[in-house]
């Protein structure tokens, strides 16, 4: 019967949280941020299911959810816009290629600092999974459409981007930081570029052929014509399990099919197709920290030492707002601009599925004070982007009017 009471309580946290959403999304209370609360106070109770997860749940629902998350986010990345407006392209392209690798370098220079004992190889990991951002947590910011075009745009490529330019990193860091365990260093670049290269080839093909397939059925009105069509989950957990078959990386292949699907697709179409996954990956992304709080969450706030506390907070401002402000000179949005993307960086299910994945296969000694930092990162990024994500255009653009200067394409 306690687990009957428990299960009762989750689906209830559903059933309000569905029937109060509209609201939801114009107020503080973010969905990931009441969930891990309720994961959290099933762990102070001992309310049993929850309470008795462990990681392996955590990370099979991690998993899943990331990887239709990964398809759907990079599929929908409005290339035509992005492509069209030259000043967006570019920006996205400084906060990949001079934005990402600036925050790590600072991120895992600042954990050398705080943490002396943690050693090379764990602050860069460290680093890794504190760098790839979350569009759940701030969502209201991407639909606003009262913000500036330009840096929100390339905000939304960049958190559909980043995830996947960072995986390749974590798993060379990983493969080196375990090489002494012995296995030679030609069998951990093998098993590297299997991972790099298989994955997206097998992501080339599953997005090329599921395109193909859908626009075929589409124009013979075959395919679901509500577009309410599991075909993004289908193609995505396709890709995902074939290139593990080959040894390829599934998040890569689920990444790069999913770009390879939005692509070859009118915009249209592709939007009916995500209405689906995107419903399924709320739910989803919900239950994972639902777990996360009730799992992960506890132990990590047991944490003695402030030194975990103070890198969490840096690691969502100064690390993260410098490299943009970097990435960001010569791009003309102004300083709001610029505050607005270097903030809105929220930590969540990416990081929460690189850290298992890292406790799992790392090995290191270092990987308990890992999964702390981390933690306390994600947990801090839950509460204070999904508390700031509304007000956003009063906190960054006070001066300037919904139909201001900023916004580009406004009579597109």
């Amino acid at each position: 019967m306690e687990h009957h009471a428990a299960l009762a309580l989750i689906f209830l946290a559903f059933t309000l949280y569905a029937l109060a959403g509209p609201r939801l999304e114009k107020s503080m209370l973010s969905g990931p941020m009441l969930f891990t609360l309720l994961g959290l106070a099933f762990a102070w109770f001992s309310l049993p299911v929850l309470s008795d997860a462990d990681n392996s749940i955590i990370e099979f629902l991690a998993t899943g959810t990331l990887v239709i998350i990964l398809f759907r986010d990079a599929a929908s990345i409005r290339f035509s816009s992005v492509l069209a407006e030259r000043r967006i392209a570019m920006l996205t392209l400084r906060l990949l290629l001079i934005g990402i690798p600036l925050t790590i370098l600072a991120g895992a220079s600042v954990a050398l600092v705080l943490f002396p004992g943690l050693g090379l190889a764990a602050a860069i990991v460290v680093a890794i999974l504190l760098t790839p951002t979350d569009a759940a947590l701030a969502q209201p910011v991407f639909d606003d459409e009262s913000l500036p075009e330009i840096p929100r745009e390339a905000l939304d490529a960049e958190s559909g981007l980043n995830d996947g330019l960072c995986l390749p990193l974590l798993l060379i860091v990983l493969g080196f930081a375990t090489k002494a365990e012995g296995t030679g260093l030609a069998q951990h670049l093998g098993f590297f570029a299997s991972q790099v290269v298989f994955g997206p080839l097998v992501g080339l093909l599953v997005g090329w052929l599921g395109a193909f397939a859908l626009s075929r059925l589409a124009g013979r009105d075959a395919a679901f014509s509500t577009g309410r069509t599991p075909i993004m989950v289908a193609l995505a957990g396709l890709a995902y399990f074939a290139a593990e078959l080959v040894h390829g990386n599934g998040f890569l292949a689920a990444f790069v099919a999913g770009l390879t699907f939005g692509f070859q697709l009118p915009r249209p179409l592709v939007e009916r197709a995500s209405s689906f996954a995107g419903t399924e990956g709320v739910l989803l992304t919900n239950v994972t920290f639902l777990l996360f709080g009730a799992v992960m969450l506890p132990r990590a706030l047991q944490v003695d030492g402030l030194n975990v506390f103070v890198y969490a907070i840096l690691s969502l401002t100064l690390i993260r707002m410098v490299p943009v402000a970097l990435a960001s000179i010569g791009s003309r949005i102004g300083m709001g601009g610029v505050a607005f993307m270097g903030w809105f960086g929220p930590r969540g299910l990416a990081s929460v599925l690189y850290l298992l994945l890292v406790v799992e296969q790392s090995g290191f000694a270092s990987a308990d004070m890992v999964a702390d930092i981390t933690v306390v990162t994600i947990a801090l990024s839950i509460l204070l982007h999904g508390i700031t994500a509304p007000f956003a255009h009063r906190i960054f653009f006070r001066r300037r009017k919904a139909s201001g200067a900023g916004r580009l394409g406004a009579a597109r």
